[in-house]
């Protein structure tokens, strides 16, 4: 076979492919969504101050070439479906607490964007703490040759409202302290443990370990540790390690920033979550738990100030279930008091004296006896959620 054959055959085939790929994409229509909803249907809509307003547009794929009018509702008994598909606990935002400017848009002939409604939140008087609340806008119809692409023909906004909060300040080298609870539960296999914490710095010692804090049974024959700087990690390094095994973070923390740590096992799977993110893994049969304890700082003789936590901390959840990452983020600035299986939950913000007490209502309220409680209320204990 010569080489000008060669040739011919190879732009015969060259073009047999051009022809498929032309054909696949005329095939390609155009189609109509809620603007920002590829990738996430939940779009935050943070609310610091009433009223606080967000724009609500469609979109088309492409340019139009006469006007498409959309056609907007709310269409509440979405929020269950929504809910069912991502494990998540999302409430619907009461009808009082939102307005919206109008119920349709155009979008205009040489444009792909509608005009915009503009839902505005009024009040969140009637919105309780712990809970997420979804206002579900979808689109009802359109007018033209277009189709609404159904994974995104609705979008959940989500009130994240700015909450302030109290912590308690761990560097202070007389808080140290274990406390017991008159109500333990014993042979726990599945569990999600939360905790806030913040750092002002490190330290620098040999080693340079700085412990968050510890939760098991009174006499600590089980354990379950978070701690910074251990087995020659870096400072800024997480360690959860138990009974069962351990692990690292791959984060390193940052100074002068609050995290939320979860951590979740659901009987052979150990999860740790760091701000609603899954951070590592390990898996492991380990023993039952009891949530008998809980120990705040390093309070063992000896170490109390060389391996204090220099930093805040806040928010102390215990479930009795593994938590999904959709519920981890949702309460990533608080939880409801009365979610199904948070079993004890010190939210930290008496402000004064030496109580914290269990928002739940099972009555393991915290009475640091020995420690010396200082509490912080300033400006950096700030949370959107």
């Amino acid at each position: 076979m010569n080489l000008r054959y060669k040739f011919l055959l190879f732009a015969v085939a060259l073009g047999v492919v051009f022809s498929v790929a032309c054909r696949k994409y005329k095939q390609f229509d155009d189609v109509i969504l809620v603007t920002g909803t590829e990738n996430n249907n939940v779009i935050k809509f943070t609310v610091e101050n009433t009223p606080a307003s967000m724009n609500v547009t469609a979109s088309a794929t492409g340019i139009v070439t006469q006007d498409i009018s959309v056609s907007w509702a709310v269409d509440t008994s979405l929020v269950a479906g929504y809910n069912s598909l991502v494990n998540g606990n999302y409430f619907v935002a009461p009808a009082n607490a939102y307005t919206l400017s109008g119920m349709s848009g155009v979008i205009k002939a040489g444009g792909n964007v509608s005009d915009p409604i503009t839902v505005k939140v009024v009040s969140t008087d009637s919105l309780k703490d712990g809970r997420s609340y979804l206002i579900p806008i979808t689109i009802k119809s359109v007018t033209g040759p277009h189709k609404v692409l159904e994974t995104s023909r609705t979008v959940f906004l989500q009130i994240a409202r700015v909450t302030k909060f109290t912590s308690i300040d761990l560097s202070n080298y007389n808080f140290y302290d274990v406390d017991t609870f008159a109500k333990p539960i014993t042979g726990i296999t599945q569990f999600t443990f939360e905790i806030k914490c913040f750092v002002n710095s490190w330290h620098t010692g040999n080693p340079p370990i700085s412990r968050l804090c510890n939760w098991g049974p009174a006499d600590q024959t089980t354990f379950n540790l978070l701690r910074f700087g251990e087995a020659g990690s870096d400072t800024a390094q997480l360690q959860w390690i138990n009974s069962a095994g351990g692990m690292f973070s791959n984060l390193r923390f940052a100074k002068n920033t609050w995290y939320n740590i979860s951590c979740v096992c659901d009987g052979s799977n150990y999860k740790l979550y760091i701000n609603g993110t899954l951070d590592n893994s390990f898996t492991a049969t380990g023993p039952g738990f009891t949530w008998g304890a809980l120990e705040l700082g390093m309070s063992y003789a000896g170490y109390q100030n060389s391996q204090r936590f220099l930093g805040r901390t806040a928010e102390v959840r215990f479930w009795n279930r593994p938590l999904s990452q959709t519920e981890i983020q949702q309460n990533l600035c608080g939880a409801d008091p009365s979610a199904p299986g948070l079993v004890s939950y010190w939210k930290m913000n008496e402000g004064s004296g030496q109580t914290f007490f269990d928002a739940t209502g099972n009555g393991r309220n915290m009475v640091w006896t020995k420690a010396a409680v200082v509490w912080n209320k300033d400006s950096v204990n700030k949370c959107a959620q």
